[in-house]
């Protein structure tokens, strides 16, 4: 019970000598540090025991193997079960866990090149294995069995060589720990979870703590706002540490530090807010289930990181290693497109913070673009249940007869026809939307249509003030680009990032709206092959 007291002394302590109380109304005014602000794209790294199958269903997270193997009859259970044996456990997959592979070095180099900034690497999962030398995981960690490698140590050292944000993720519960799964299940929080964080925190001084498996439980059980309390008043990265909000049932986007979202492409408005993906679509463990087209592609990404931080958000992709302990190549290949974007277009991403307006369509001509077989409701598609961007448009028998009803709005910007063979109660009818939303799902009877547009997703520089850019998802098909948002002065310089020439623009001063001479560049003379930025300085 040594250190359910020592918990019990912390908790006295942030309670008279601290400046923050173990309660949300206290804790949830501390500041989240600026500097997680300024770095905008981080990356989670996922690697363990389930690394060795590396299987799931595809559509599946890989990562929660063990649990899906204790799962009667599911596809994991049947693949296992074939492949192994029934008799072959979880727990024998450890001494195939040679990470023989592992370079931290080579990790870090990819990383950086990549126009990474911060880092969580999953130092314990749901199955409670540790990627550091725990004293309360003996024989159940990096060290003691696998790559008998401090992983977490090891990676830390090699990132802070190079100038890089180093946090960890942590697991608050364990599948099938006999403490948390034993009749007085707290015992797992005072002799388990805790001495873990105090050993994270002491050994690595953690940028980052991110925190998961939090909805089993209340924060209360897990004594999270203690916890909480100790780390910003009295613990060694009280002034550097930036926290998520996973510490218990119901805190998300209420209570902690920065708000996550998870494979959701969701936006935040008044809080600080991370977007969370894995590059592979469906899973952040190695998947070798995965065909190749169930990767995000580079473009895809960059959008995603583009919208991220145009409403105030990071972006923090995950990689899953083989248990070699090497990045897969063609999740390496990504990170490094990334990249070679970031290296033109960076400083309209790092030190930058949300614009007056987010983004805005910039329609470039009156026809539409027309995609069979796509749904761009991306809502309940009735009359009674329509999003506020979805408007219902009629019922009519043909896409044409649909678009033409769009074309009629000036508010409508996109349209989903569905079709007569699909066998509901919404066939031959037509929705539109009046945002610029252009993400469409593959949907069999179904054509949708959006205006021939572009997105302009904004930025504004904390560097520079007076600077914003506007981040464009299409090239104009012109050789013009008129933005609606920007207000110009007399003294206003726009120019094309990775492009030598000034740009030529008309607009009035303290007017919003600026009329661009866009150039016609060759192939060769594209500063990157998509999402280009426009910086305007000088603005209002």
């Amino acid at each position: 019970m040594h250190c359910l007291t020592s918990v019990l002394a912390l908790i006295v302590a942030a309670q008279v000598f601290g400046q923050y109380t173990p309660d949300w109304g206290s804790l949830d005014k501390r500041p989240i540090p600026e500097w997680f602000d300024d770095v905008k794209f981080g990356l989670m790294i996922s690697y363990g025991i389930y690394s060795v199958p590396a299987w799931a269903p595809v559509g599946s997270y890989e990562e929660w193997y063990w649990h899906n193997l204790n799962s009667p009859g599911s596809k994991t259970q049947i693949w296992h079960n074939a492949t192994y044996g029934p008799d072959f456990k979880y727990e024998d997959f450890l001494p195939m866990l040679k990470g023989e592979l592992f370079d931290a070095d080579e990790w870090a180099d990819i990383f950086f090149r990549a126009g990474l900034k911060y880092f969580v690497p999953l130092s314990k999962h749901h199955d409670g294995y540790t990627l550091w030398p725990s004293k309360t995981a003996w024989n159940w960690n990096s060290v003691d069995t696998g790559p008998h490698r401090d992983i977490i140590g090891e990676l830390t050292t090699a990132l802070r060589k190079r100038g890089l944000h180093a946090g960890v993720y942590f697991s608050l519960y364990d599948w099938y720990h006999p403490l948390y799964r034993g009749p007085n299940p707290e015992l797992y929080v005072s002799e388990v979870m805790w001495p873990q964080l105090m050993e994270l925190v002491h050994n690595y001084t953690p940028d980052i703590l991110w925190t998961d498996g939090d909805w089993e439980q209340t924060a209360a059980f897990w004594n999270s706002t203690e916890f909480l309390a100790w780390l910003y008043n009295e613990s060694p990265v009280k002034d550097k540490i930036v926290v998520n909000d996973r510490w218990g049932k119901g805190t998300r986007h209420l209570h902690g530090g920065f708000y996550t979202e998870e494979y959701s492409s969701h936006t935040e408005s008044n809080h600080k807010w991370e977007e969370n993906s894995g590059i592979d679509i469906h899973s952040y463990g190695l998947n070798r289930n995965t065909p190749p087209d169930k990767y995000w592609s580079a473009e895809y990404l960059i959008n995603l990181l583009v919208r991220s931080v145009a409403y105030g958000g990071n972006l923090c992709l995950n990689v899953g290693i083989s248990a070699d302990g090497k990045v897969p190549n063609i999740q390496a290949e990504r990170l490094l497109a990334i990249g070679s974007w970031l290296n033109v277009t960076g400083e309209a991403i790092y030190n930058t913070t949300k614009y007056k307006t987010p983004e805005e369509m910039v329609v470039v001509g009156k026809n539409f673009v027309v995609v069979p077989n796509s749904n761009n409701v991306f809502g309940a598609v009735s009359p009674k249940g329509n999003t506020s961007s979805i408007m219902y448009l009629g019922t009519f028998s043909s896409y044409e007869e649909c678009m033409k009803r769009c074309m009629a709005y000036n508010a409508c910007n996109s349209f989903t026809w569905i079709g007569p063979q699909v066998v509901d109660g919404y066939k031959n009818e037509c929705f539109g939307r009046n945002d610029s939303v252009w993400s469409p799902s593959t949907e069999a009877n179904h054509t949708s249509g959006h205006k021939d547009a572009l997105n302009a997703r904004y930025t504004a520089s904390k560097i520079q003030k007076g600077t914003i850019y506007a981040i464009i998802d299409s090239w104009p098909t012109g050789n013009n680009l008129t933005l609606s948002s920007p207000v110009p002065t007399s003294g206003t310089v726009v120019s094309l990032l990775g492009y030598s020439e000034p740009l030529k623009w008309n607009g009035t001063p303290g007017k919003a709206g600026i009329s661009i001479d866009w150039p016609l560049l060759t192939i060769s003379e594209l500063p990157c092959m998509y999402q280009w930025a426009v910086k305007i300085t000088n603005a209002t």
